[in-house]
């Protein structure tokens, strides 16, 4: 690497005194396109900041609109200052040919070696972005076969349809008939401007949710405290309650949903729903919080927890008080948190946290701690929406308030409970992520659901326990239960889901399972069946066929089976319960728990394997 200058920079500590705390702003000095990046550093305190522009953009690389990100050197205050190549292609797009700007920018304005001045000036970070005239959101320099500019011209157009305030509109939000909702949402998108066959700009569109910059963790509390911010690629850019309301608009659409792939929705979905929140207030707790972002990405496994703890309203004095501090390491921050949240909320809701079937990245960490350096796509039974209703209403253990008690070391959590019986059978593990075509998907899906009818015994005509039949309890199961007013409708909608599931069963009694082409094959040939059947009868009757009439069980369907198993224990309860779950586990209640948990028997002592639902 080439030196600019005749010495490296050496950062001068910042100081804390009476005035208050200080941030470093950089002075970004004017130049030509070819010319070295140059700035100089500015000391301010908070409390009397210049107009500034705070930066949010990754470190990482990847993706067809992105660049190599090794070590860049520019000049600062006189001196080499190594800085992400990521990081010095948007200085470059950002200098003005005239004046200085003044930004604020993380790998800048915070000696990253230093754990003692990270610590304080993370904690800041909230204040730089909420402060700031305008954060910059960088998602790269356009390359000519990127999606940026096509996709940006688009947004303005969704956003307008999304403001929508026609007639026209409140019935493209009401209507469950999947022909009216594309025939209307047609209509709004031309009156717009936008032709419904667009399929360029579709697929710019959500290429562009594909960037780096949305997969990873700092940004959520960078875009979702920013007053005042504009998306910048390259050098076509928008405003960022413009591209908010054009995916919030898109997702509602089933003609524009065939261009979403799962991971694309997830992270979109989970940065919209982070910004929703703050704008409508009061925000989300940390644990939520963690939950709803586990799927993206840190280099610092410590920064899963660290980048959220400015969003959560239940940090601060007198509450959770989990603050970032570098000077603790993973295990040490992870049990920190879990700790803390089990101690002030008053019940279990921590231990419901999905456990991943990987093993921990984060070496010695209790089982009831989460180890949130790992993706997990199984949903906790405790999760709850950004109102704070639960997505599941459990009272498992009624009113009772969890007592937690920990060893001097942390090392164990002790809680007081009770053993409701002891698992015999488990199904197959739902793990149909891994299939990417709806030929390959159901087919694969159906095997599964096969598989848990034969674990529960869902076509016996024995009785349940508590005397219902075990469909009724089979179905149940499938959604993690339902509200006592929500049965009847969730009952019908799940004997039109039976049809389709019966027409697979057919291949499993002559056991074309065991021959994968044939299987597939046979499996396609159902589900154009199944298309064409809901075309005469003028209803998409099927989930596995894009209608709305099962729409509810199957989105509930959805969110509760993924990465979990059907189990059977001694007594013949039926339940879904975490992936890890094995023959021998214990399925148990514990007090202020909402669910039973699942416990595996070690030595001694007991581990926590995960949450479960028993019907």
């Amino acid at each position: 690497m080439n030196s600019l200058c005749n010495e490296k920079f050496h950062y001068q500590r910042i100081p804390t005194t009476s005035n208050g705390q200080s941030i470093r702003l950089i002075e970004l000095l004017p130049g030509s396109s070819g010319q070295t990046i140059e700035c100089r550093i500015i000391l301010s305190f908070l409390e009397e900041l210049p107009v500034y522009e705070a930066l949010s953009y990754t470190w990482v690389s990847s993706g067809k609109i992105w660049i190599s990100n090794s070590p860049t050197p520019i000049v600062c205050d006189n001196a080499d200052l190594d800085i992400p190549k990521s990081l010095e292609t948007a200085l470059r797009h950002l200098r003005n040919p005239q004046e200085s700007r003044i930004i604020w920018a993380d790998a800048i304005s915070i000696n990253q070696q230093d754990d003692d001045e990270k610590t304080h000036q993370v904690r800041l970070m909230r204040e730089i972005y909420r402060r700031a005239r305008r954060v910059i959101i960088w998602l790269g320099p356009e390359s000519k076969s990127g999606p940026g500019e096509i996709a940006l011209d688009l947004v303005p157009h969704l956003a307008a349809a999304c403001k929508e305030p026609t007639p026209v509109a409140q019935q493209l939000h009401q209507s469950a008939d999947i022909r009216q909702l594309m025939q209307l949402g047609s209509q709004v998108l031309n009156s717009h401007g936008i032709q419904d066959n667009d399929f360029t700009a579709y697929t710019a569109f959500f290429e562009l949710l594909g960037a780096p910059w949305f997969t990873r963790t700092w940004i959520v509390q960078e875009a979702a405290m920013a007053s005042n911010a504009v998306l910048l690629c390259g050098t076509k850019s928008v405003l960022w309650v413009d591209f908010l309301d054009a995916f919030a608009y898109s997702i509602k659409q089933p003609g524009l949903m065939n261009y979403l792939t799962p991971d694309t929705i997830v992270y979109a979905l989970g940065l919209l729903s982070a910004c929703r929140a703050v704008q409508r207030g009061p925000g989300q707790r940390l644990l939520d919080l963690l939950l709803q972002h586990r799927h993206c990405g840190s280099s610092d496994p410590r920064d899963k927890v660290f980048a959220l703890c400015g969003l959560a309203n239940d940090s601060g004095p007198n509450r959770l008080d989990v603050k970032p501090d570098y000077r603790r390491n993973k295990v040490e921050t992870y049990t920190d948190v879990a700790k803390s949240i089990l101690l002030k909320y008053g019940n279990l809701d921590l231990l419901s946290v999905p456990h991943p079937s990987t093993p921990s990245s984060v070496v010695d960490v209790p089982s009831w701690v989460p180890d949130w350096s790992l993706p997990q796509k199984q949903a906790s039974f405790s999760a709850r929406d950004l109102s704070g209703n639960r997505l599941f209403q459990f009272k498992a253990s009624k009113n009772t308030k969890a007592d937690p008690r920990f060893s001097l070391d942390d090392k164990l959590l002790s809680v007081n409970g009770i053993f409701i019986d002891q698992v015999t059978s488990v199904g197959s593990l739902h793990e149909t992520d891994t299939e990417t075509v709806i030929w390959t998907k159901v087919p694969k899906e159906q095997t599964i659901l096969n598989n848990w009818e034969h674990v529960s015994g869902a076509r016996s005509r024995v009785q349940y326990v508590n005397g219902e039949k075990m469909l009724d309890v089979f179905w149940q199961t499938l959604i993690g239960g339902c509200a006592p007013t929500e049965y009847n409708e969730l009952r019908d909608q799940f004997l039109g889901f039976n049809r389709t599931i019966k027409r697979f069963r057919m291949l499993h009694w002559v056991g074309l399972q065991n021959y994968r082409k044939t299987y597939l094959a046979a499996s396609w040939a159902i589900l154009v069946n199944s298309a064409m059947s809901d075309v005469l009868h003028e209803s998409l009757a099927s989930p596995l066929t894009g209608g709305y009439a099962t729409w509810t069980f199957a989105t509930r369907m959805a969110m509760a089976v993924p990465q979990r198993r059907i189990v059977k224990t001694r007594k013949g309860y039926v339940g879904l319960a975490a992936g890890n779950t094995a023959v021998n586990d214990y399925v148990t209640l514990v007090q202020g728990g909402q669910v039973p948990l699942i416990l595996r028997q070690v030595g001694y002592y007991w581990q926590l394997v995960g949450d479960a639902y028993v019907c």
